[in-house]
């Protein structure tokens, strides 16, 4: 049934387009920095995130992509690596 395929494989990954979004429109403010070194570009950032984050629209630059593409599965993998080492315990029972 393609709502059970819904529910287990797009539902819970929607966050991460989200997540994914806003690591690329980071990647937007770094690139739109003024500086030309990575140290120049981090101090330029606070300046650069208002002119990135004013379009709600993707940009078409690959740098962004690549960013929010990295930025999201990092997330994802930080929450999968953190859900497998979790102690499961039971409430009350132990």
């Amino acid at each position: 049934m393609p709502t059970d395929k819904i529910r287990k494989y797009i539902l819970p990954n929607i966050p991460y387009l989200f997540i994914g979004w806003a690591c690329l429109k980071l990647g937007t403010a770094y690139r739109l920095a003024a500086g030309a070194e990575f140290g120049e570009k981090l101090l330029g950032l606070g300046r650069s995130i208002g002119p990135a984050f004013a379009d709600f629209a993707p940009g078409l630059d690959p740098f962004d992509w690549l960013v929010g593409l990295v930025g999201a599965v990092a997330f994802r993998l930080l929450i999968y690596f953190k859900s497998k080492n979790a102690k499961k315990y039971r409430r009350d029972e132990e």
